[in-house]
Order: structure tokens, then C-alpha cells, then sequence
């Protein structure tokens, strides 16, 4: 099956351009480069920000929440992490911020051609990739030739991050399925409840031709890929995965 060709990571610097609050404690960012020339990735990608710190630096990656759009432009979605300095750091940063970044890496990208139906499972800020792999298929001007999930589990409908976008991609693309699922719902909630596992047991029993991409906390990602693997029989590598700490 043909490989995307690989892009050699390299060291730049960004200025922020932009900041959204999705949720008291989650940020939306833009960010440009503007040294290091031009900045190539593959959505689902991350890059590695660095930040002052006692005049030292201190480094932590963020998976990129964009599909690549011909220019210098990307975007990330972070918690501020309690105790977490460079989440802290970069959600206390205004507009025309300067960091340092390392990249693109990582591996986790749509495999091309698609050749089986998509479903993408996603908790909290393991969105982020996932928004960026969404809307480069979104962004083709070919028609989707297969159905794409998103199985996105969170506790509030306030923490349905993106969620304007996903269903108006919905909306758009007869085969995209969007299934927000809360596991602390509101009591006038009409949408599903409870977790990812519980649905994709549900809306996929005794099927498996089709691709996972998984994104969230390592206890979620483990439990999925085991349901994928022992309950549905699916082979290793229609099974791909990020893990957040």
C-alpha cells in the first residue's frame, strides 16, 4: 500500500495569532510561522513547542488540531494542565507570541488510499488530531467513496469541543456520522450517554472491515484497541492510536 513520503522534522518559530477559549480550561490556538522556512506536516501530526523557563527551555508536544492549507498556518487545542508549566505558560500567552517549534513527527495519519470505512474515537483534547485528519478528507474535493465516524466521548455538552464544526460536516457529508456521547449528561440532553467502548460496541457488533483512528487518555486508547482486537477480531493495522498522559 503506497506510504505517505516521509517530512524530516526541523526547528522553527511561530507567532500566535490567535486564541479561542472553547471551555474555562481549554484554548484553541493559531499559530503562523515565521522562521525556518516553509512548515509541511500531515494531519494528525505533532509538533514540539518550547518555552522559557529559568532561562533554560522547556519542551512539550501538542498534536496539531489543523489539516495542512498551503500555508504557514497550524493550530493546537490544550487543557491548562493544573501544576503543568508549559500548558500554563502557553494558555497565559496573548496574541503575538513568539515560540520555538520542533517538527512535524509522529505517525499518526490517514492511511491513502482509503479503501475501508473510517471511524474515529476521540475523548477531551484527543480531538485535536483527529479535527485536523476530519477536515483534510472534508477539505477534498473528491466525494467520500466511504462512511467516516466520530465517536467523541466527553463529560458536559459545553466540552463538546468543535462541535459546531463537526456537525455542520455533518450537515454537509450525508456519510460523515458525528456521535457525541456524555458521561455526565444534562437531564435535557437528547444525544447518547456513557462511553466511546459502550457505542462502538453498539453501532459496530459483527462488523470488521473498517479503519480506527483512537485519540485520548492511555486508559480509553487501551481498553478501545482491546475491544478492536479481541471482541472484533480487527488486524493490528486497522487499528492506529495516540496516547495522552
Amino acid at each position: 500500500m503506497p506510504t505517505r513520503p516521509f517530512i524530516p522534522p526541523r526547528s522553527f518559530r511561530a507567532i500566535l495569532r490567535r486564541t479561542i477559549e472553547l471551555t474555562p480550561s481549554t484554548k484553541h490556538f493559531e499559530w503562523e510561522v515565521i522562521e525556518g522556512g516553509p512548515f509541511e506536516f500531515y494531519a494528525g501530526q505533532f509538533v514540539s513547542l518550547e518555552v522559557p523557563r529559568d532561562g533554560e527551555k522547556e519542551a512539550r508536544p501538542y498534536s496539531i488540531a489543523s489539516a495542512p492549507r498551503g500555508d504557514s498556518k497550524f493550530d493546537l487545542c490544550l487543557n491548562r494542565v493544573e501544576g503543568g508549566y508549559v500548558s500554563n505558560y502557553l494558555c497565559d500567552t496573548s496574541a503575538e507570541a513568539i515560540v520555538e517549534v520542533n517538527g512535524p513527527h509522529g505517525s499518526f495519519v490517514v492511511s491513502q488510499p482509503v479503501e475501508q470505512d473510517l471511524v474515529f474515537i476521540a475523548t477531551g483534547t484527543g480531538i485535536a488530531p483527529i479535527r485536523g485528519m476530519l477536515a483534510e478528507i472534508f477539505h477534498s474535493r473528491e466525494e467520500l467513496s466511504h462512511d467516516v465516524w466520530l465517536l467523541f466521548g466527553v463529560r458536559h455538552p459545553e466540552t463538546i469541543l468543535y462541535r459546531r464544526e463537526f456537525e455542520a460536516w455533518a450537515t454537509d457529508h450525508p456519510r460523515f456520522h458525528f456521535v457525541p456521547t456524555l458521561s455526565r449528561p444534562a437531564a435535557d440532553w437528547q444525544g447518547k450517554t456513557g462511553y466511546v467502548q459502550e457505542h462502538l460496541r453498539k453501532i459496530f457488533a459483527g462488523r470488521k472491515d473498517f479503519k480506527t483512528y483512537i485519540c485520548g487518555l492511555k486508559a480509553m486508547v487501551d481498553e478501545v484497541r482491546f475491544i478492536l482486537k479481541e471482541e472484533f477480531g480487527l488486524d493490528r493495522k486497522q487499528i492506529r492510536f495516540e496516547k495522552y498522559d
